[in-house]
């Protein structure tokens, strides 16, 4: 391929192409971010639970469940928000669990 054709096919560098703009290439804080402590069978979260952050929470709490946990503690750092679809999930789940005999403790 000649290089003017290269240069025809290719933009010159980030936003250079035609209606895109220049992506912002540094790190972003999570809006969401949960910690466990396997031991006490506890997770410290903090930012915004929204469904997809809930299912992956929900993920962390089978877990603690699968080893051996009869009661699991969600507890929201101060200015924690949690939206009404991920609070629903969280209610399912603990309707689940509680069959299994796990209670699931939301703080």
């Amino acid at each position: 391929m000649s290089q003017d054709a290269a240069r025809t096919t290719a933009p010159d560098g980030p936003g250079a192409a035609v209606g895109r703009e220049a992506v912002d290439p540094s790190p972003q804080a999570p809006s969401f971010t949960a910690s466990l402590d396997q031991r006490q069978g506890v997770i410290r979260a903090r930012g915004h639970l929204d469904v997809l952050s809930a299912d992956l929470l929900c993920g962390s709490i089978v877990a603690l469940q699968r080893q051996g946990h009869r009661q699991v503690t969600v507890r929201l750092q101060p200015l924690a928000t949690v939206d009404d679809d991920a609070r629903q999930l969280l209610a399912g789940l603990a309707d689940t669990l509680a069959a299994d005999g796990v209670r699931l403790v939301v703080e």
